[in-house]
């Protein structure tokens, strides 16, 4: 025989709050699940992209042909870049965003290690500065691009037989906008040099992804000696690490 409604007890009734806990924790472990699926997402394409930048430099040494040498190198360095952002996605927690300062160290140090890997005579120093700040994934991995072709370029024509070459990398902030400075102590450009009219594929590159980001990009001579390569590109949010 059923129990008397005002004799149920209330452990008996349906809880409105325990069903809200529950479907919350669901959300939670979704929500875990899918980051969690994000990490391995971009931790297998970090690997991949290692993958193709390692076969694209190994085929780069075994060139007999400098200009297709260069050219495989170059390729290689540039999947290397955007490698450099799924690995830092994959260890942090935080798969929007991508903290600069340390980004920018791991790419420069490989772009050196790779200018050593081509010769033992190769001298070079290599400084970087950057402050620290947390910028939209997308925004760095663009901007990496752009860093792996002033930087190499730097490493190509500051190197001489009486110098080795020292690049200064600088990345600062100023009236909402985010500039890029690399800097050389090599022989300087020409006094009718022109970026826009670089007709190769890494200055187009350049002027591509300034385009894309609303910002421009250029070069000048440094106030002694050098070349200094420039971008300059609006600042988009960024959160303080």
């Amino acid at each position: 025989m059923p129990k008397p409604l005002h004799s149920m007890s209330l452990s008996e009734e349906p809880s409105e709050l325990e069903e809200l806990r529950a479907l919350l924790a669901a959300k939670e472990e979704e929500l875990r699940r899918a980051e969690l699926l994000m990490r391995e997402v971009n931790h297998r394409v970090a690997n991949s992209l290692q993958l193709a930048s390692s076969i694209l430099r190994m085929q780069a040494h075994q060139e007999t042909d400098p200009h297709t040498r260069e050219q495989l190198e170059k390729a290689g360095l540039r999947i290397g870049s955007i490698q450099h952002v799924h690995a830092r996605l994959y260890r942090s927690g935080d798969m929007q965003t991508i903290e600069l300062s340390q980004y920018l160290r791991d790419l420069c140090n490989e772009l050196s290690e790779s200018v050593m890997q081509e010769g033992e005579d190769n001298h070079h120093t290599i400084t970087t500065e950057c402050e620290r700040m947390r910028l939209p994934t997308d925004f760095v991995s663009k901007l990496g691009l752009v860093i792996n072709e002033f930087v190499t370029n730097a490493f190509k024509h500051a190197e001489t037989e009486e110098d080795s070459a020292q690049i200064r990398v600088h990345v600062r902030t100023h009236d909402d906008h985010l500039i890029l400075e690399v800097s050389d102590n090599g022989p300087g450009l020409d006094e009718d040099f022109d970026m826009s009219r670089i007709r190769g594929l890494g200055m187009k590159l350049v002027r591509s992804v300034a385009s894309s980001l609303g910002g421009d990009a250029g070069a000048r001579n440094g106030e002694t000696i050098g070349a200094v390569f420039w971008l300059r590109l609006p600042l988009p949010a960024k959160t303080e690490d």
